[in-house]
């Protein structure tokens, strides 16, 4: 198991406030930016985000009597959108309707369950059908080309929704009814697409401890692909898309990178010509290491093969980690190897809208249920990945968090390590990086 003083210092560590959340976000999203913008403020938790108003005088004869509109769905708008009372009086409405949902399965969708359908089935009375593992840039693409919606609600990776865009591939949300103002920069670039239960997780390097014990693991992604000093079998992403393949590769050719901002930027958004280099140094690897390596197609795997001693180390989304740590496995994570961090969240099948405009409603609805910071934060409760919209740090004091704080890629622990890769990039090149990372595997 992981150091136990290194976890003492953690747990001191997070204790920290929620401005100090809010500022690491914050600083995280600029750094993977890489444009010298500067950062828009944000307010601290507590301090107001507009102007006081003027408070009424009450003729001593009248009460107060506070204001407790409900507006109709046809009377919100963009500008205005819905409330989260006003979403769960129409979502009340809609008792008995029901909808299909696909992610990614495993410790993941039971988390999304436990944080997001479970209330809106218990709370709503929806019908929600699940579907897993996640679909995929190319079945998503089938589906909007036949017109033959299996799934209602997709949730994906913004790098996925990115590359499928490119092919008009999904719907978009309704802006009267998703109130997306406050999420991730990254995660609004590609318009009104993605949003509802989304989360920021990290492609990270997670080892076997028992085979590494102590302070002999790896320290940088060059040890990971160090056979000769690091013996063991190896496993990775069978893709780019959610795995961070193409910043691994050139984390382990150049471990520096790590450590300065110009760096990060490279690894998080490097050229066609250094991807190029990259894959053809990566071909040579895989050539050379033979048997030593596999790869994996859900998150379930790679913490399934070190605990079963098919693997000594592998790429891995963070979470899926500590969801088999919590049950015993002697598994590690290297934070400081460096890690990649990505965005994900809900989107609306391609010609619902036309197709059934009463479902697309009540998509749209438990879309916008759970973009609301106080709801989109629950997942933390539940896996170690983090929200997408950014007041939702501002629950993370809450106890309930007190469990996974430490153990999120936004810790302040951990938050030096990070690379915060642009999404929308990667996913104008994801065909060709696919192409090319797959002829490096064979």
């Amino acid at each position: 198991m992981r150091d136990e003083a290194r976890r003492a210092v953690r747990r001191v560590k997070s204790r920290r406030t929620v401005l100090g959340f809010l500022t690491i976000l914050l600083v995280l999203v600029l750094a993977a930016a890489g444009c010298g913008a500067a950062a828009t403020a944000t307010p601290a938790p507590g301090e107001p985000t507009t102007a006081p108003q003027p408070t009424a005088t009450t003729p001593p004869s009248e009460p107060d009597t506070p204001e407790t509109t409900i507006r109709p769905l046809s009377e919100w708008t963009p500008e205005n959108p819905a409330t989260l009372e006003e979403i769960e009086a129409e979502l009340e409405t809609r008792r008995g309707e029901s909808f299909t949902f696909i992610s990614e399965g495993g410790a993941f969708q039971a988390a999304v369950r436990r944080a997001w359908l479970d209330p809106l089935r218990e709370k709503f009375g929806l019908g929600i059908v699940e579907e897993s593992p996640g679909p995929g840039v190319a079945r998503v693409r089938t589906q909007a080309e036949t017109g033959n919606i299996a799934w209602d609600i997709i949730d994906l990776g913004t790098d996925q929704v990115a590359a499928l865009l490119k092919t008009d591939s999904l719907g978009e949300y309704d802006p009267t009814i998703v109130d997306a103002r406050d999420l991730l920069d990254i995660v609004r670039a590609p318009g009104p697409y993605i949003a509802g239960g989304g989360i920021t997780w990290s492609t990270v390097l997670a080892y076997d401890t028992d085979v590494y014990p102590g302070d002999t693991g790896p320290k940088t992604w060059a040890d990971f692909f160090d056979l000769e000093n690091f013996p063991g079998r190896r496993s990775l992403r069978n893709e780019v898309s959610y795995g961070g393949q193409i910043q691994i590769q050139r984390l382990a050719r150049n471990p520096e990178l790590l450590d300065t901002p110009e760096g990060k930027r490279e690894v998080a958004t490097p050229s066609r010509e250094q991807m190029e280099e990259d894959f053809a140094w990566f071909a040579e690897w895989t050539k050379n290491a033979g048997n030593s390596v596999i790869y994996w197609d859900t998150g379930s795997q790679c913490p399934e093969f070190l605990i079963s001693g098919e693997v000594d180390m592998c790429s891995a989304w963070n979470g899926r980690i500590f969801d088999a740590q919590q049950t015993g496995a002697p598994l590690g994570i290297c934070w400081e190897c460096g890690f990649m961090t990505g965005t994900g969240g809900w989107t609306v099948a391609k010609g619902l809208k036309e197709q059934d405009p009463a479902k697309y409603e009540l998509v749209n609805l438990a879309i916008a249920w759970a973009t609301f910071p106080e709801n989109n934060v629950r997942i933390a409760q539940f896996i170690t990945y983090g929200p997408i919209n950014k007041k939702s740090f501002a629950f993370m004091d809450a106890p309930e968090y007190d469990e996974v704080r430490d153990e999120l890629p936004t810790s302040g622990a951990n938050i030096p390590y990070s690379i915060l890769w642009d999404e929308v990039w990667l996913g104008d090149n994801l065909d060709w990086a696919n192409e090319q990372y797959l002829l490096a595997t064979q």
